[in-house]
């Protein structure tokens, strides 16, 4: 099993990442972003607590949109609920709802979400797929660092990520979803061009 993040930056190529993560052959669970519902939440500087469960309904609305190209949505209310086959979309909304163990922040983001969900399910590999080639430091894409070096330093991933890759010991590889090609040569031959994030 494969946790991939999609992005709403890379909404536009949902057909074709798709079909690239269809072609590995693998078991793949997809944990949505927030998207253009997510940002229309941001405008409306909401308190933090409303902010947090209206920004998981966004995933939501975001995951019945990738649903729209042909796969299969889950909606578990516990981690083992999630049995499957093939690839499928999670609504995470009730799972969170029933293991409310993140903070209520713009901290955390569908990154942590992803990246707390793969821990919870004994996997210890995220790949998240954005508009960006990786991690960006000093005008150059880093090709691997330690998700310690990133607590406190604005990047790709939300500000949450880093110390919870750390403390759940958890890698994650970060690749522009626009290339999808990138993404199955990480899957299916562990390299790609991206920065892996080394929480282990």
């Amino acid at each position: 099993m494969i946790v991939v993040k999609l992005g709403g930056s890379v909404a536009s190529n949902v057909r074709r990442i798709l079909s690239v993560l269809s072609s590995t052959g693998r078991d793949i669970l997809i944990v949505p972003g927030g998207w253009i519902f997510a940002d229309q939440i941001r405008r409306l500087n909401v308190k933090d607590e409303q902010a947090h469960w209206m920004a998981i309904l966004a995933m939501e609305q975001f995951g019945y949109y990738i649903s729209s190209f042909g796969v299969e949505t889950i909606k578990p209310k516990d981690f083992e609920d999630i049995e499957f086959e093939g690839i499928k979309v999670l609504l995470p909304y009730e799972l969170i709802l029933r293991n409310d163990e993140l903070p209520h922040s713009w901290d955390v983001t569908s990154d942590s979400i992803a990246i707390w969900i793969a821990s919870k399910l004994g996997i210890d590999n995220v790949v998240k797929l954005t508009n960006v080639d990786g991690i960006i430091l000093n005008d150059r894409v880093v090709e691997r660092i330690r998700a310690s070096q990133l607590i406190g330093i604005q990047t790709c991933l939300d500000k949450y990520a880093p110390k919870l890759m750390v403390e759940c010991g958890m890698d994650t590889f970060i690749c522009n979803g626009l290339f999808a090609n990138r993404v199955k040569d990480y899957i299916t031959k562990g390299r790609a061009k991206g920065t892996l994030v080394e929480g282990r």
